[in-house]
């Protein structure tokens, strides 16, 4: 009987250390993949402070984003109103807006 549960023990014992282990190694895969994200950071800082002009190609690509997206909300949606479709949109508008 005692040998028995000396078994169970070893074997409860055994899959902790695996379900540890396992924690472990998913831990240090982490670790490795926020080393590498700080490095690619850090090495993006670096460059972007040698080459200036990685800064300015940036900037302008966001402004040029920036013109789509205004270009894009300024296109007029739906379908066009004849005059006095837009007379009384118009005055609606006035009567609820003051």
């Amino acid at each position: 009987m005692f040998r028995v549960f000396i078994v169970i023990a070893w074997a409860v014992l055994l899959v902790l250390l695996l379900y540890l282990w396992a924690d472990v190694r998913e831990i240090a895969g982490i670790v490795k993949e926020s080393k590498r994200e700080i490095l690619r950071g850090s090495l993006n800082a670096r460059a972007a402070e040698s080459f200036p002009n990685f800064q300015e190609e940036e900037k302008k690509e966001r402004q040029k984003n920036r013109e789509k997206q205004g270009a894009e909300e300024k296109k007029p949606q739906g379908v066009p109103l004849n005059a006095s479709e837009q007379q009384v949109l118009d005055e609606v508008l006035t009567e609820f807006l003051g």
